[in-house]
C-alpha cells in the first residue's frame, strides 16, 4: 500500500551545509531507486521530511535516516495510508524556509504537489508543513540531549526482612532529578487455588501481608502502593473496614496508603464505584489510577471522580522521545491534569530518552527499571541521573 511519513529532526550543531547538500544528493539517489518521493523542510535547526512510496521501501529509508548521524532528536509525526501520491517527482527537494516568506514557502510545496486534486489547505500532511513553517507549535518540540549526557549512580535498600514468598515484585516511585523517593509499589505473589476459589476475597486478604512487610520497610515519612480489584470493593461484605483493620495491624496510617485501580479493569458499575472510592478517600486513603491510557473508561471516567494520582501505562510510554502520535496525546493528557490538579506517573520506563522527553513535558514522577530494580536477594536498587557535563565541570 502507499504510505505516507512524516518525520521531524534536530541538526546537529556545527554541521557544514556542504554536508546537508551531500546529504540531499545522496537520499535522492536513494529514494530515486526505492520510488520513493517527497520533500524536505529545513529551517536552519530541524528538518521536517515527507517521505512516500511503497510501505516497505518507505520504513527501509526511515530506518536508513534514523541512523544517520547528521541529525537527532528523531520524531516520527505520522504514518498513514493514501489512495495517490501528494508529491510524486522523483528524488527529494530541499526547501530552505530561510530564504522565502512564509507564504512563499507554502506556496511552494504546494507548487510541487503533482496529485490528481490540488493540494488542499485543510489536508492532513500539508497542515504539517504550515505548523513547520509557522513554527506555531515550537513550545512542544523538546531538544533532548543525547542519552550518554547521563550516567546512573545506584544506592541499594535493604529488604531483606521482605519474604520472596508474599511479594512478587517491588519498585521504587521516584522524583529523579530531586533525588526524592516518592513510595514504593509492592506487588503479592498470586496465589492460583486461591484466585480461582475465590478471585475478590483473595485479592483483599493477600494485601494483609503486604501491608505488615511494607510496615516494617518504610518509615512514618513514606507511603507504600498496592492494587486491588475494582469489584472487591463493591462485592466483598466490609471491605474499606477490612483494609483499615490490615493498615492498623501493621503500623501504618490511612495516609500512607496509595490504593490503586488498573483503568482496564474499570467496571460498568461505575457510580456505585465512584462512591466507594469518596469512601476509601474520607478514610484518608490516597487513590491513584494505573495502567491509564489503554482502558476503555479513560477521560469519562476521570469526569466522574479524580483520583490523586494517574499511572501512565506503559505502552504510552514506550519510545515516547520518537513517536509524535504519543508526545501529541500525553501532552493533552499532562494539561488536562494540570488543571485538575492531578499528578502524573510515568510508568515502565526503560531508556534514558523516555524519562528526558517526560521530564521535559512536565512529568516528574517516575516507576520502571530505569530508576529501580528488585533484588530478590534483598536489596532495592535505586538509581539517580547524574550529568556528565556537571562532572566534567
Amino acid at each position: 500500500m502507499l504510505t505516507t511519513l512524516i518525520y521531524r529532526s534536530h541538526l546537529r550543531v556545527d554541521t557544514p551545509i556542504q554536508s546537508i547538500i551531500d546529504m540531499v544528493n545522496q537520499a535522492n539517489y536513494r529514494n530515486e531507486c526505492a520510488g520513493v518521493t517527497g520533500v524536505l523542510l529545513f529551517n536552519g535547526i530541524h528538518f521536517l521530511q515527507l517521505l512516500e512510496g511503497e510501505e516497505a521501501a518507505v520504513m527501509q529509508i526511515y530506518k536508513k535516516i534514523c541512523r544517520d548521524k547528521l541529525h537527532f532528536n528523531i520524531v516520527k509525526l505520522l504514518s498513514d495510508y493514501a489512495p495517490y501520491r501528494r508529491f510524486g517527482r522523483s528524488g527529494m527537494e530541499l526547501i530552505d524556509i530561510r530564504l522565502f516568506s512564509k507564504d512563499q514557502c507554502l506556496d511552494r510545496v504546494l507548487q510541487r504537489g503533482t496529485t490528481q486534486h490540488k493540494l488542499l489547505y485543510n489536508d492532513r500532511a500539508l497542515r504539517f508543513f504550515r505548523t513547520f513553517i509557522d513554527s506555531v507549535e515550537s513550545d512542544s518540540y523538546y531538544e533532548l540531549p543525547d542519552s550518554f549526557s547521563w550516567f546512573f549512580s545506584s544506592d541499594e535498600i535493604d529488604v531483606s526482612s521482605v519474604s520472596p514468598a508474599i511479594i512478587e515484585n517491588m519498585h521504587a516511585v521516584i522524583d529523579p532529578l530531586a533525588g526524592q523517593i516518592h513510595s514504593f509499589v509492592l506487588s503479592a505473589k498470586s496465589d492460583k487455588d486461591n484466585i480461582t476459589a475465590n478471585n475478590l476475597l483473595f485479592d483483599l486478604e493477600s494485601k494483609r501481608d503486604l501491608l505488615k512487610t511494607a510496615g516494617k520497610l518504610i518509615t512514618s515519612s513514606q507511603r507504600v502502593s498496592i492494587t486491588l480489584l475494582p469489584l472487591t470493593l463493591l462485592r466483598v461484605p466490609d471491605a474499606i473496614k477490612l483494609l483499615l483493620d490490615y493498615i492498623r495491624d501493621s503500623n501504618l496510617y490511612p495516609e500512607q496508603i496509595i490504593v490503586e485501580f488498573s483503568e482496564s479493569e474499570i467496571i460498568p458499575e461505575i457510580d456505585e464505584f465512584a462512591h466507594s472510592v469518596q469512601m476509601l478517600k474520607s478514610c484518608g486513603l490516597c487513590v491513584a489510577i494505573n495502567d491509564f491510557g489503554v482502558g476503555s473508561a479513560g477521560l469519562f471516567f476521570l469526569s466522574k471522580f479524580q483520583p490523586e494520582k494517574l499511572k501512565i501505562h506503559p505502552q504510552l510510554i514506550q519510545n515516547i522521545h520518537k513517536d509524535g502520535s504519543k508526545q501529541a496525546i500525553l501532552q493533552s493528557l499532562i494539561r488536562c491534569c494540570e488543571l485538575l490538579e492531578i499528578r502524573i506517573c510515568a510508568t515502565g520506563v526503560e531508556l534514558p530518552e523516555e524519562w528526558m522527553w517526560l521530564e521535559s513535558a512536565g512529568i516528574f514522577c517516575f516507576q520502571g527499571n530505569l530508576f529501580s530494580k528488585y533484588d530478590k536477594n534483598g536489596y532495592l536498587k535505586i538509581f539517580w541521573p547524574d550529568s556528565n557535563e556537571l562532572n566534567n565541570e
